[in-house]
């Protein structure tokens, strides 16, 4: 029988509004998978780095786009870990406690979904995007998100066919219960001058009921070209 593992958490975003972000990312297997198990870090703390932060000089500054291409956003690829899904766009939503939560995306086992209601790549801001890891026992496109280490490339191809080229510069997790969704959002350590998307997923070990994870993964990457 197959469990849907939901991805909820609560995050201050700001002036004292709350965000809940539900992604269901996990099928109620047993055990978390190998490869998520092989990143996992210790959850009593609120942040662990699983891998090296990138410095500054390493990462070059993206060229500045005169005109960034306002359009859809169709495709991520990371080379890496053999991923090339479609972007389905998501905002907010509702749930049963009528509380704002980030919709999830509605073709669980393909889609990778981007925030439209924050930044779009190519202008400059940090842009959000979210997978599931599992959906029913089958694969889905951030299976081995947790797997990036620094220096790993995202590519966001949009519907005219531009490429925005990415490098992972941080992968870190955080419990569920205490992720920082505002300072993840709008992250107060991102340099005026670098664009940047971040990865959201599941993480880390199955709770007690066998059907959602306790960590969440976020990968953050910078556009250099």
């Amino acid at each position: 029988m197959n469990r849907i593992g939901l991805f909820s958490f609560v995050g201050a975003i700001v002036a004292g509004a709350m965000l809940t972000a539900g992604i269901a990312c996990s099928d109620g297997d047993k055990k978390a998978p190998a490869a998520i198990e092989v990143a996992a870090t210790d959850t009593a703390t609120a942040t662990s780095t699983t891998v090296p932060i990138a410095t500054a000089t390493a990462t070059p500054s993206p060229t500045a786009t005169p005109t960034p291409f306002n359009g859809r956003v169709a495709r991520m690829q990371i080379p890496k870990l053999k991923v090339d899904a479609p972007i389905e766009e998501l905002a907010i939503k509702k749930n049963s406690r009528n509380q704002d939560e980030l919709d999830t995306p509605k073709a669980e086992n393909t889609n990778i979904g981007w925030y439209h209601i924050y930044d779009k790549p190519g202008f400059g801001g940090n842009a959000l995007f979210s997978a599931h890891v599992y959906y029913h026992s089958i694969p889905a496109p951030f299976q081995k998100l947790a797997s990036s280490v620094a220096g790993d490339e995202i590519v966001v191809v949009m519907e005219n066919g531009i490429e925005y080229r990415y490098k992972v510069v941080s992968n870190k997790r955080y419990h569920r219960d205490t992720i920082p969704m505002g300072e993840i959002i709008w992250p107060p350590n991102r340099p005026n001058e670098a664009e940047w998307i971040t990865m959201i997923t599941c993480g880390g070990q199955l709770d007690s009921t066998g059907q959602e994870y306790v960590d969440r993964d976020v990968i953050v990457a910078e556009r250099v070209s």
